[in-house]
């Protein structure tokens, strides 16, 4: 059976629960719908994250874990990924260390970057010698795991905000010490396409698409999201798009895509 044809199959199944959601906005019933049931894994990622929020306020951490590692579906698993995100900004730096550099499944360690990149900008030291960009660039190519590389490499460009250019940026995106770090020069860069070295929409699809490194199509992926959402287009029309670009593109152009919907799920 064709992608379309199993697509077409969930529709009908959900009819009525999608049919409530026009004009009213949309339910934590509605997402859970569609986290739980789309068979395109950007589409039900972009319910998951929409979901986020609700699901910290209503669920466990021992529950949300669980559900990370086990959730039927990737929707389902974002849900709980990113609602631990949430209740983690409560953890201390030890409890987040032990989290993102311990053993459990990757979901659970990357719900624990974004605070852990918080205690890490603001690292200090003893050492007459410490300098804290060296400290997180060491950290960004020696960390245990790849999510705390990437901690790291993140708080680095942080710390470094207003000291690099569009150009060191983009040779940084392209070469690095790790794939972390030039994941995080990319991140960065995006906020440079969408202002000093602001490119066209047309410019960031391909860059998403056609980037010679990770790093550079990240940086055109992130950039090319924020113009979709300012864009007048609806959940609608991000859901076709997915539909039409389903397993092809590079993963890059289909999270921009994916991002951008999960903001009109929340919305």
């Amino acid at each position: 059976m064709k992608l379309s044809g199993l697509r077409a199959l969930v529709v009908v199944a959900c009819a009525v629960a999608l049919l409530s959601v026009l004009g009213l906005g949309y339910t934590v019933s509605n997402l859970e719908t569609i986290a739980s049931n789309e068979l395109i894994p950007e589409i039900s990622a972009a319910a998951g994250m929409a979901l986020a929020s609700s699901y910290a306020s209503t669920m466990t951490a021992a529950a949300l874990e669980d559900m990370a590692v086990n959730g039927r579906t990737i929707g389902l698993r974002t849900a709980a990924s990113g609602a631990l995100a949430i209740l983690y900004r409560t953890k201390t730096e030890d409890e987040l260390t032990a989290i993102i550099t311990g053993t459990a499944d990757p979901m659970i360690r990357a719900a624990a970057i974004n605070s852990m990149v918080i205690y890490l900008v603001s690292t200090k030291s003893d050492k007459k010698d410490f300098k804290l960009t060296d400290y997180l660039k060491g950290l960004a190519t020696t960390g245990k795991t790849h999510e705390m590389r990437l901690a790291a490499a993140e708080a680095y460009y942080f710390a470094n905000r207003g000291k690099l250019k569009a150009a060191d940026l983009e040779a940084q995106a392209a070469k690095s010490d790790s794939d972390e770090l030039a994941y995080a020069a990319g991140e960065t860069l995006a906020g440079f396409y969408l202002s000093f070295d602001a490119k066209t929409q047309a410019q960031l699809e391909d860059l998403a698409i056609n980037g010679k490194t990770k790093g550079m199509r990240v940086a055109g992926s992130i950039a090319l999201a924020s113009l979709l959402i300012k864009s007048d287009k609806t959940a609608n029309d991000f859901e076709t798009t997915l539909l039409s670009i389903a397993g092809t593109k590079t993963a890059a152009y289909r999270n921009a895509y994916k991002i951008a919907l999960a903001e009109r799920f929340g919305s």
